[in-house]
């Protein structure tokens, strides 16, 4: 497996990380509820104008010291209006905040990042609304997939099973299904994800991955710091199911789950594996 920084030099991937900043008109003030979308925000040259962010958007480090507002699911109605938001953007659909929104007479603006196409749909929707760099970035990160799907030209087609989720010693593991962005990413590369049927996040078991018989095989642990104990496990769990230490990857970068402003990040590392 080739380094991620030898990669980069491979595919000349300049100027495609982020936006250019903006000066942000001083009546805006977003209330921004999502990781990916928090970083899409800032990535985009928007995050001038955030006021207030969930408790789990940790990127990019501006978010530090910003004000948190709770979870999806149990947001702070009342820290979110005491930071006088203009408006809402959240991940996905809530009723009690689109009522909260009604109440308070700003817009409420969804987004879905369960797709490739939900991504590019959110930055389209922020380059209508607000312009700064949501356009730049898109052709920035489509820039970034067609020169890796250039560079895996001679490996491709692969099949790969992405496990998002596997204890150490269980027999079971949650893997991306086909309506995941791990699939579209994948296909964009000239891959293919390997999972069952249905489901975007199924469960399978040991035998059920030995079945489908995948050409790789990539672990994500993000954010994971004990990166020897955890690789030597999962080589020695795949190695006894017959799948050799070259066909098995474990990917530790915090971002691997968040399909937001280091969504190209995210293609490289994938592709890192395959070569």
């Amino acid at each position: 497996m080739r380094s991620r920084s030898a990669l980069l030099l491979m595919i000349f991937l300049a100027g495609c990380a982020r936006g250019p900043e903006t000066t942000a008109p001083k009546d805006d003030r977003f209330v921004v509820l999502g990781p990916s979308l928090v970083e899409l925000m800032f990535t985009c040259g928007l995050g001038d104008r955030v006021v207030g962010i969930d408790r789990y958007s940790q990127w990019p480090p501006q978010t530090e010291d910003i004000p948190k507002v709770g979870g999806y699911i149990d947001p702070s109605i009342e820290r979110i209006a005491s930071l006088s938001p203009t408006s809402i953007h959240i991940s996905g659909g809530s009723a009690v905040i689109r009522e909260f929104a009604d109440d308070l007479g700003i817009p409420c603006y969804t987004y879905n990042f369960d797709s490739l196409g939900g991504v590019f749909e959110a930055l389209d929707s922020l380059d209508a609304r607000y312009g700064a760099g949501a356009a730049e970035f898109r052709v920035g990160l489509e820039r970034t997939l067609d020169s890796l799907a250039l560079v895996l030209v001679p490996v491709a087609p692969l099949e790969v099973m992405v496990v998002v989720y596997h204890e150490t010693g269980a027999s079971s593991m949650t893997v991306a299904g086909e309506s995941t962005f791990f699939s579209d990413i994948l296909d964009r590369l000239g891959c293919r994800i390997c999972s069952p049927g249905t489901g975007s996040w199924p469960m399978i078991s040991a035998e059920g991955a030995v079945s489908l018989d995948p050409d790789h095989v990539i672990c994500l642990f993000p954010g994971r710091t004990d990166t020897a104990e955890i690789s030597g496990s999962e080589d020695l769990f795949w190695g006894r199911l017959g799948f050799g230490g070259n066909r098995v990857h474990c990917l530790f970068h915090p971002c691997m789950m968040i399909p937001g402003g280091r969504l190209g990040v995210i293609a490289e590392e994938i592709c890192s594996c395959l070569l």
